[in-house]
């Protein structure tokens, strides 16, 4: 810093002092936000992981759905 002025050394070491704080201050932020998203996450895949547990898993008999025609009743006979 040859030839400069104080006053001069004196802008050039604040800007410095203040774009490393913004950018000390945008990591952090960032970081925080990293942060909070993996825990979400961890959140999310506990709260799945609990939901499966407690829900039984329900065996679905077609023979019980009352939906399905076994006898074929209302099928078009072809052969009359």
């Amino acid at each position: 810093m040859m030839g400069w002025t104080a006053g001069a050394r004196t802008l050039a070491a604040t800007l410095l002092e203040e774009r490393l704080m913004t950018t000390t201050f945008q990591k952090r932020q960032k970081e925080m936000k990293r942060i909070e998203k993996r825990k979400m996450k961890e959140e999310k895949r506990a709260q799945r992981k609990l939901d499966k547990t407690n829900a039984p898993e329900i065996e679905h008999d077609p023979a019980s759905d009352p939906t399905i025609d076994w006898n074929h009743s209302n099928e078009i006979s072809s052969h009359e």
